[in-house]
C-alpha cells in the first residue's frame, strides 16, 4: 500500500532538472521568439505619437430646490385650475442625456465650424483635421485589412451621402468627409458621468496639447449652450400653456359671471 502510495506522489512530483534540460535545449528558439518581441514592440513604439489629453469637469446646474420655493406659486394655480407641478421638471435636461448631446449632427458640426489658435493662425476645426498628416498606426494599419477588411469593402459600396433626421423635421446632409471627421472627433472627445458624485467630465485627446485644450473647452461651452437653450425653450413653452390656461379659464369664469 505504501508502495503504490509512494509511486502516485513521484508521478505528481514536477521534475526539475528534466525540465531545465528542455528549456536548454530550446534556448535558440526561445531567444529568437524575444528579440523578435521586443523589436516589435520597439517598432509599434515608434510609430506611436505623443498624444495628449485634456479634461474639464463640471457639476451640473440642476433646479431640484426650485420645486419647494414654488409650492405656493403651484398652490395659487391650482385654485384657478391650472396644474404646473407637472411642469415644473419638464424644463429639467437630465446629465445621462448629455452624451446623446456630444454625440448629436447638429453638436458635432457646432464643433467643427468653431475657431481655434494654431501657430497664431486662427482656423476652424474642421480645417484643422484636414489638414493633419495622418499618423501611421501599425495596429490600426493590421486590424483595417484583416478584422475590418470585409466592412471597408461594403462601405466602398456604399453613398457618398446619408441624411439623418433631428428634432423639428430638420434633415442633415452629411458627405463622406464630414462623416470621416465625426469618427475622429467620436474617438478622442469623451464625456462620463460620475453618477455618485454628480459631476460631468470632458477630455479631448490630440497631439497637440494646445488643440487638445481648446476643443476640450469648446465641447464644454457648446454643451452648456445646448442645455440653456432647451430650458429657455422648455420655459417659454410652459409660459404659453399656462398663459393659454389662464386664458381659457379667464373666459369661462367671465362667462359664469354673466349668467
Amino acid at each position: 500500500m505504501n508502495d503504490i502510495s509512494n509511486h502516485q506522489v513521484s508521478e505528481d512530483e514536477i521534475d526539475l532538472i528534466e525540465l531545465l534540460k528542455k528549456v536548454y535545449l530550446e534556448k535558440k528558439f526561445i531567444l529568437k521568439t524575444s528579440i523578435l518581441a521586443a523589436l516589435f514592440g520597439i517598432v509599434y513604439a515608434l510609430f506611436q505619437p505623443n498624444e495628449f489629453t485634456s479634461s474639464t469637469t463640471f457639476i451640473p446646474q440642476l433646479s431640484s430646490g426650485v420645486k419647494t420655493e414654488s409650492s405656493s406659486l403651484s398652490g395659487l394655480a391650482s385654485l384657478a385650475g391650472i396644474n404646473i407641478g407637472s411642469m415644473e421638471s419638464s424644463s429639467e435636461f437630465p446629465p445621462s442625456l448629455y452624451p446623446q448631446v456630444v454625440g448629436s449632427i447638429p453638436f458635432q458640426l457646432d464643433l467643427l465650424s468653431s475657431k481655434i489658435q494654431l501657430e497664431n493662425k486662427t482656423i476652424s476645426v474642421k480645417d484643422y483635421f484636414l489638414n493633419k498628416p495622418a499618423s501611421f498606426s501599425l495596429l490600426g494599419f493590421i486590424k483595417k485589412y484583416t478584422i475590418g477588411l470585409p466592412s471597408l469593402i461594403l462601405n466602398s459600396f456604399s453613398d457618398k451621402e446619408f441624411k439623418i433626421n433631428e428634432s423639428k423635421s430638420e434633415i442633415y446632409i452629411i458627405d463622406e468627409v464630414n462623416q470621416d471627421l465625426f469618427k475622429i472627433i467620436g474617438s478622442y472627445l469623451t464625456l462620463s458621468i460620475n453618477e455618485k458624485e454628480g459631476f460631468i467630465t470632458i477630455s479631448f485627446s490630440d497631439s497637440n496639447k494646445s488643440v487638445a485644450a481648446q476643443i476640450t473647452q469648446i465641447a464644454q461651452n457648446l454643451l452648456q449652450e445646448k442645455i440653456i437653450k432647451f430650458k429657455n425653450q422648455s420655459s417659454k413653452e410652459m409660459l404659453d400653456f399656462a398663459l393659454k390656461q389662464y386664458s381659457d379659464k379667464k373666459a369661462s369664469y367671465e362667462k359664469l359671471q354673466d349668467e
